[in-house]
């Protein structure tokens, strides 16, 4: 229990952080009020969801035995944190091709492997200039690793919980290491008209291979953030490592299980509020792996949250 308790404490602490900040971004820079009140509802619905997920996880009485699997997935969240980094920059490929790769190759030969690979991606698509060596990104791993495992039994289904797993793991190795995180500007809505397009792309073309093609949420995710992150650079010169961020983020909603995202609906809900979260979180904890994950969780925690306050319940699932 006690574990179940630090962990979903830990992953509702770093969601509502970056939420937050993303609020107080939208007040400070002026952003229009319909912005600022939607991050406002966005944060509180996904209070009011991490409040029943988290009474949920104290009730859940199975012990943390550790043993040898457990190295296993210490293993698993390295390999996949190690690799991805070493594509995304002794490659050249960048965190969003490399992550997708990472991920489509983890369910097609290591299915049995490719929850904790596709976490440890997360962490490797950290940026070299805010963890510079892969000594650094090892520590993250191993963090996550811990985060993992305590945390294993508690808000399951939530797409982007690997991803939350991976930005706690990298900010204390941010931390522990000294080193700060990158300042980047927030996109104009010249840019963000396309965000929130393939923000719902991203989601959607996910959610189809997760739950109506019976794919994996791995190779879902990864298949899609592959696609965006080959073709968006070709299709949009400009912006089109932003633009395949978005969709590598959206596809992390995509991930959710039908029992938190029933329809497309739900699915096209979560892919506009990820945009707007993702445009105003820009100026924080920029470089850190597992961001874009986090922006995911709490934008599903939201829109399952208000499923249940709008009444729509397991019955209207389509």
């Amino acid at each position: 229990m006690i574990a179940n308790f630090i962990g979903a404490l830990l992953l509702v602490g770093m969601t509502f952080t970056l939420f937050l900040f993303s609020l107080f971004e939208s007040v400070g820079s002026h952003g229009s009020l319909l912005s600022t009140l939607v991050l406002a509802l966005t944060l509180s619905l996904s209070g009011l969801e991490s409040w029943k997920e988290f009474k949920a996880s104290l009730k859940v009485t199975r012990k943390t035995n550790w043993d040898k699997r457990h190295l296993w997935v210490f293993l698993d969240v390295t390999v996949g944190a190690l690799v991805t980094f070493t594509l995304s920059v002794d490659f050249g490929l960048g965190p969003v091709v490399a992550a997708g790769l990472v991920g489509v190759l983890a369910a097609a030969f290591f299915r049995r492997h490719e929850v904790p690979i596709y976490c440890g991606a997360f962490v490797g698509m950290v940026s070299e200039s805010l963890l510079p060596s892969h000594w650094h990104v090892l520590l993250a791993a191993s963090i996550a690793t811990v985060v993992f495992l305590i945390s294993k039994s508690v808000f399951n289904g939530f797409g982007g919980k690997l991803g939350t797993i991976a930005l706690i793991g990298c900010t204390a190795a941010v931390f522990l290491t000294d080193q700060t995180f990158i300042i980047r500007s927030m996109p104009g809505w010249d840019v963000g008209v396309y965000l929130f397009l393939y923000s719902v792309l991203g989601v959607l073309f996910t959610y189809a291979l997760n739950v109506r093609f019976n794919r994996s949420p791995v190779m879902s995710s990864g298949i899609v953030g592959l696609a965006g992150g080959l073709l968006l650079p070709i299709l949009h010169p400009k912006f089109g490592s932003v633009l395949a961020s978005m969709v590598i983020c959206a596809s992390f909603a995509g991930m959710s299980s039908k029992e938190r995202v029933p329809n497309e609906l739900y699915a096209i809900t979560v892919g506009l509020v990820c945009a707007l979260v993702f445009m105003y979180s820009a100026p924080h904890f920029g470089g850190a792996g597992g961001k874009l994950g986090t922006i995911a969780f709490g934008s599903v925690m939201a829109i399952s949250a208000l499923r249940r306050v709008l009444g729509f319940g397991k019955g209207h699932a389509r």
